[in-house]
């Protein structure tokens, strides 16, 4: 071929290989995101600022880059073979062709993909892309290879739309291979369903040289919606997962093993989706009935696939959830101990004990018959619900006002709460200390505790038993070990640090109450409940309970009028008080309240008062406060909606955002909790800017300007630290 237009010959090819990318924007996009992971610039990076999350950087990156081969068994397809390889090796490829290129290692791993299926599209693709890339001085007949190869790219593209289909699918693999996060397996469920489809466009008989790969998409697929499921909402997922559940289940060519595994993925889809459809989305053409229950699917999965102890460890957590009765609740823990019994499962013993220890911790509820303690029951409030100068009690509040009210004007708490939540609530008090099933449950627990790495769950759990045997030292001291755990301030599935921060605050208010309500106390454990609800900004599917105490505590502050300082002291607690009534108030679902801080703009008035004021006032634990809700605040996408500070703009914001997170850091560093990393570096960053101050050179504004952005990252990634999307943790998966 000559060259056109004053172009050489290598030049077009590059242009025609560009060309072939971009006329499938799913190609053209995968290479795009590739290069972002792996340090590349692009035209075409996109930005995360809009989902709240910064994208993991190299270092986060599933990737490997030594001179190693990387895992093959990292691949996504649930089904050994072919297309399994296929795609692994043209992964293989694209990340030893782009950043910093090797391209020698990159031939090898192309090589591999070709010999398999020689006219795959991705393969050529990328051997077109390694021999015009090497070098400028690329021989004639490498050339002319290159543009043979691109001549049969071009054709496939007009031709032959079941190549492309394929090579639509193999990218759609290699997005969760690339990373497991929220954007990728959008990205591939997008693709996967894309696919689908286009399938309707095929008769069968067309399809039946690739009716294996078609089988693999669509297991792939229901693997995807599992893991995207928890957390995110999707559509589609349940009804597409079903239909192809029910459609493989009875094809003769997938394994029992497979199928057990598809059964398993449409139970956790199912327990995720189904709690949930009516508030999600508008599902009034879809009856629930039309779907099996996670229970059906557990046992199906169990009787395809009776050796695998996963799936019984599986079947025995959701039973153990949803089972009411003895007999229920037995049979999961039958289960969970025949899964700890099953090969290669020491590496999960301590995510068992945990689930056996709660199974037994419900069974002990169900035969001690305990007494639920309820601790509104010490707090000895005034009626004034019923009173004819009074709010009646359920009064609805739109805008409070900006000025201290008589105790007698403010309405009570009256809403109560879920009860799917109460129990978190109440704290059982045991009867029969030698309850076997109260026995077994702290068994499980401390020796969970004693060879498990999650300790923090696990501690906080034990609290909740030793608390229900009225030993209050020992639950303490659970819970200032939990503390110290990771977990106590860490992003994962189980929402851990917002469970214990509204347990810790609630064991404080117990021992509080021994005494007497005292105002000092209950600024501490206001702190605590506050912690749960900033946690729960990373985790706002999970009810917050804390909101209802906190509420509680508030309610008894304005009723001791005495207890303040002064009227700005009193103003403070009302507006929180008020804000908190207003978001429970307006809130239709427990998970909803979080949201409803900020769907108003009497709402978000008020917390920008409570901020100023938190942050003017200084006191030992306005700093915390004044920092979760702006946490609230950055999270639901409102800051540019406050008005904070005497020059009320965004720089005045940020000031007032930063020193109320140095604030923090310099508690942190001194609290015995655990101490994340993002607050270390700020405190580090916090000394750096006192040092330069203190140097006083000539560019000291220019460092202090890098040091105030180096310090507002740190703070975006404490109030937005990155999370993995994924039902299944790795312990878990089949």
């Amino acid at each position: 071929m000559t060259a056109e237009c004053g172009k050489s010959r290598l030049e077009v090819a590059k242009e025609r290989l560009q060309a072939i990318s971009s006329a499938f924007n799913f190609h053209h996009s995968f290479i795009e995101i590739l290069k972002t992971v792996i340090g590349v610039e692009s035209e075409s990076e996109n930005s995360d600022e809009e989902s709240g999350n910064e994208d993991s950087t190299k270092e986060d990156a599933n990737i490997n880059l030594s001179d190693n081969e990387p895992e093959t068994d990292k691949a996504v397809i649930s089904m050994d073979g072919i297309a399994n390889k296929v795609c692994l090796h043209n992964f293989e490829t694209l990340q030893y062709m782009m950043g910093r290129p090797e391209f020698k290692v990159a031939r090898k791993y192309n090589a591999k993909a070709l010999d398999i299926v020689p006219d795959n599209f991705n393969a050529l693709w990328n051997k077109v892309y390694i021999l015009i890339s090497e070098n400028d001085s690329i021989k004639d007949d490498m050339l002319t290879n290159a543009e043979n190869i691109l001549q049969q790219l071009e054709t496939v593209i007009t031709k032959d739309k079941k190549l492309m289909l394929i090579a639509k699918a193999e990218v759609a693999g290699m997005h969760t291979l690339l990373q497991e996060n929220l954007k990728t397996f959008l990205n591939s469920v997008a693709l996967y369903e894309e696919i689908l489809d286009e399938l309707q466009e095929f008769s069968k008989q067309s399809l039946s040289d690739i009716e294996n790969l078609v089988l693999i998409w669509k297991q792939d697929l229901v693997q995807n919606y599992a893991r995207l499921t928890y957390g995110h909402k999707h559509e589609r997922a349940i009804a597409m997962a079903s239909d192809i559940v029910k459609e493989l289940d009875h094809h003769p060519t997938i394994f029992d093993k497979d199928k057990a595994r598809l059964w398993v993925n449409l139970a956790v889809i199912i327990q995720h989706c189904v709690p949930r459809y009516e508030r999600q989305f508008d599902y009034s053409n879809i009856e629930l009935s039309e779907f099996p229950t996670s229970e059906h699917c557990y046992r199906k999965a169990m009787k395809l696939d009776p050796e695998n102890p996963r799936i019984f460890m599986q079947a025995g957590r959701e039973q153990r959830k949803r089972a009411k009765t003895v007999p229920g609740l037995e049979e999961a823990v039958e289960w969970l101990e025949k899964a700890m019994e099953g090969e290669g499962m020491e590496t999960v013993k301590e995510y068992l004990l945990h689930h056996i220890g709660l199974a037994n911790q419900s069974l002990w509820q169900l035969t001690d018959n305990p007494e639920y303690r309820n601790i509104e029951d010490d707090y000895k409030f005034r009626k004034n619900s019923h009173n004819d100068n009074g709010p009646r009690l359920g009064s609805r509040v739109i805008k409070p006002p900006n000025h201290p009210l008589d105790f007698i004007q403010i309405p009570p708490p009256y809403k109560k709460l879920h009860k799917s939540t109460q129990w978190r609530f109440f704290n059982p008090i045991v009867r029969d200390i030698n309850n076997r099933y109260y026995l077994r449950a702290i068994q499980c627990f401390e020796e969970a505790i004693r060879i498990g790495l999650e300790k923090c769950l696990y501690l906080t759990h034990l609290a909740r038993l030793r608390s229900s045997a009225l030993d209050l030292v020992k639950a303490g001291e659970c819970l200032l070990e939990a503390e110290k755990e990771v977990l106590s301030d860490m992003v994962s599935p189980d929402a851990v640090g917002v469970s214990l921060y509204e347990y810790i605050g609630y064991h404080e208010e117990t021992l509080m109450m021994q005494k007497g309500f005292e105002h000092k106390h209950a600024e501490k454990i206001k702190s605590f409940y506050r912690e749960s609800i900033r946690q729960s900004t990373h985790n706002s599917w999970k009810p917050v309970v804390a909101f209802h105490h906190l509420l509680r505590i508030l309610y008894k502050q304005l009723e001791d009028e005495g207890g303040f300082d002064g009227e700005r002291d009193r103003m403070i607690a009302q507006d929180e008080y008020f804000l908190l009534y207003m978001a429970i108030q307006e809130a239709k679902d427990p998970r909803d309240i979080l949201q409803t801080l900020t769907t108003t703009a009497p709402k978000i008035d008020l917390i920008s008062r409570l901020i100023q004021a938190f942050h003017e006032r200084n006191e030992e634990f306005d700093a915390e406060a004044g920092f979760t809700y702006f946490s609230v605040l950055a999270v639901f996408r409102k800051m540019k909606k406050i008005k904070i500070g005497a020059e009320n703009n965004d720089v005045e914001t940020k000031r007032i955002l930063l020193e109320l997170a140095e604030r923090v850091a310099r508690q942190r560093i001194e609290q015995p909790r655990y101490l994340r990393k993002e607050y270390r570096i700020l405190y580090e960053l916090i000394g750096e800017e006192a040092h330069q101050r203190e140097l006083n050179s000539s560019s000291l504004d220019c460092k202090l300007a890098k040091l105030q952005e180096m310090k507002m990252k740190i703070v975006m990634t404490i109030i937005f630290p990155t999370m993995t999307v994924g039902c299944i943790r790795s312990m878990e998966q089949c």
